[in-house]
């Protein structure tokens, strides 16, 4: 898993483009329109509702990749400065619904603290032509600025070979670069796609078949309201009414939400039992199917281990339900001690749990 992303800009026009590499082939582009206190935005990632990348009404993009080379380091003893502000949830999606431009973007992150510099590389880009590539070394976050075309990840020295001083700056140009960066293994390119900051245009390429090439436009998909689409299926969906965004695409879900009017105590003391030994590793299976809790009892080793990660349960609101002839869905914000997890429950018509799924979660650190 190695992401390519480079910049192509002359100053009057910047083209963002991303190669996406991983195992997990559930891709994703979602749609949040303006609201109070922030940008309409797109973004771009996988099933679990984390922002991989994403664009703004603005101009701005960005997107996070994980870099082994000698120019952009990780830096596992990095620590965020003390005078950082911690936030609760995505730093790079509120950074991309307050900002503007690139110095708006440097500016948040010397304000707000961001772990995963430790480990990954930030890159963000506005319709000026000016980016930005955030990480850290020698234990210190480091901002690194440019004007001029660029790449960075698995297809950097491709990217280098192939664009030159005199290269046209188009998405034609972009997009021949880009398929000389795609990776065919399981870990390997998932989605490719490219932004135009000044038009919000949105494409999507299929390089085996480039007559299935999808574009959209960010003003024109913001207009329909929140949505989202299965981005294989980008361009078969787009023509059909809007897919509502899954649970975990929600604006900053885990801190942002409202709890139902009714929170079924019957089955939300059931949940509080199922945990209420979660800071000993112990997960009580009364209320589990047989099928189930001999499933989890396999694996025992691996749940205890998973549960004293979490602590102790201190809180959880039911936010969702659905009721169906034979099964229902029931999901949670739960707060224990060390993380907040957005949890599906499934139960059966006999009220008994038959599976369960993390949606969303956000470690305290």
């Amino acid at each position: 898993m190695a992401c390519t992303v480079f910049i192509l800009t002359n100053g009057s026009h910047t083209y963002f483009f991303n190669n996406e590499d991983n195992t997990n082939r559930n891709t994703r582009l979602w749609f949040i329109p303006e609201g109070k206190g922030h940008y309409g935005c797109a973004y771009v990632g996988f099933n679990d509702g984390e922002s991989q990348g994403g664009v703004n009404t603005k101009g701005l993009v960005f997107d996070w990749v994980t870099v082994d080379s000698d120019t952009y380091e990780t830096d596992p003893n990095y620590l965020p400065e003390a005078n950082l502000i911690r936030l609760q949830g995505n730093s790079s999606q509120y950074m991309l619904e307050r900002c503007k431009t690139v110095r708006e973007a440097i500016k948040f992150y010397q304000t707000y603290r961001e772990p995963a510099f430790a480990k990954t590389t930030l890159i963000i880009a506005d319709k000026s032509g000016t980016s930005v590539i955030i990480g850290s070394k020698d234990g210190k976050i480091y901002f690194d600025t440019a004007r001029t075309s660029r790449g960075m990840g698995y297809g950097e020295a491709i990217f280098q070979k192939l664009h030159k001083p005199k290269t046209i700056i188009n998405l034609n140009e972009g997009a021949e670069i880009l398929g000389q960066c795609v990776v065919s293994n399981d870990g390997g390119t998932k989605y490719s796609n490219s932004y135009d900051l000044k038009t919000g245009d949105i494409v999507f390429y299929n390089f085996s078949n480039q007559t299935e090439n999808t574009k959209l436009n960010l003003f024109e998909e913001l207009k329909k309201g929140s949505h989202y689409y299965e981005i294989p299926q980008i361009k078969k969906q787009s023509e059909q009414p809007i897919k509502q965004l899954m649970l975990n695409m929600r604006r900053h879900i885990l801190f942002n939400y409202e709890p139902l009017q009714n929170q079924e105590p019957e089955i939300t003391s059931k949940i509080q039992n199922m945990f209420s030994e979660s800071d000993s590793g112990e997960l009580k299976y009364t209320d589990l199917t047989e099928n189930f809790s001999n499933d989890l009892k396999k694996d025992e080793i691996n749940v205890k281990s998973m549960l004293q990660r979490l602590g102790k349960l201190i809180s959880l609101e039911l936010i969702y339900e659905k009721k169906e002839k034979n099964s229902n869905d029931y999901s949670y914000v739960m707060k224990f001690q060390k993380v907040t997890i957005l949890w599906q429950f499934l139960f059966n018509d006999k009220n008994r749990v038959y599976d369960f799924n993390t949606l969303s979660a956000f470690w305290i650190k």
